[in-house]
């Protein structure tokens, strides 16, 4: 057998050992992120400033804007107890 049939089994034994109501949980490892993807309209000037950030911080516009996002809501957060992200 391949080792992807090996991992389909695998994945096929968790799967019914969990309908039967047994504990999988040492089966997943809890690194996993779940993550949405946005689409966000911003304005041309907007993203030019943005984009000169970014070169002079060598890093990319997303890494930019996930930045940006967390520092305005730990900014928030006086207090609030907001919720860590990952």
């Amino acid at each position: 057998m391949n080792k992807k049939r090996n991992k389909e089994l695998d994945i096929e034994e968790i799967a019914e050992r969990a309908q039967r109501g047994e504990d999988v949980s040492k089966h997943f490892t809890g690194r996993h992120v779940a993550r949405q993807k946005i689409d966000v309209d911003l304005p041309l000037g907007f993203l030019r400033l943005i984009d000169e950030e970014c070169k002079r911080m060598g890093i990319t516009r997303q890494a930019w804007i996930k930045m940006a996002c967390d520092q305005m809501l730990r900014q928030a957060d006086t207090g609030r107890g907001l919720a860590k992200v990952s």
